[in-house]
């Protein structure tokens, strides 16, 4: 079975395969706006710029904390174009995930930076264009 990249909720441990998270945000899955969860195996602590297979592709993975201090994006390039899957670009901030506002708005600015062909974000949906990718990111930025 392929990898499993954490997410916060109670199912993750039924998915199968290894889990895969940024080493910053191993604590955070434990606690969620008050809730406490069951504590969800990780296998992998993933380092900014590390690259991990999805059966035959090559993902990497990115640091861009702010919304927890492990926030992560996966890039893809395929057929051409750079495909980027990211969760929370729209925060939320919170105490509960040890938000940072400036780390979160520096992430923002590296994910504009990548120049995404898609953006498939866990909250929005998917983004087709670079324009549109950018124009979704850039409705968080302040400047």
């Amino acid at each position: 079975m392929g990898p499993r990249v954490l997410a916060i909720t109670p199912e993750i441990s039924q998915v199968g395969g290894p889990g895969l998270t940024h080493g910053n945000d191993a604590a955070v899955y434990l606690v969620h706006f008050g809730e406490h969860l069951a504590p969800c195996p990780v296998d992998v602590r993933l380092a900014d710029g590390e690259r991990f297979f999805l059966g035959q592709r090559s993902l990497q993975a990115l640091h861009l904390p702010g919304h927890s201090p492990g926030s992560v994006a996966y890039v893809v390039e395929s057929d051409g174009r750079r495909v980027v899957f990211a969760q929370d670009v729209h925060g939320p901030l919170h105490p509960d995930l040890l938000s940072k506002r400036n780390d979160y708005q520096a992430s923002l600015r590296k994910l504009l930076a990548l120049e995404a062909d898609i953006l498939c974000e866990g909250h929005f949906g998917v983004f087709v264009g670079r324009a549109a990718v950018a124009a979704f990111i850039e409705r968080f930025v302040e400047d």
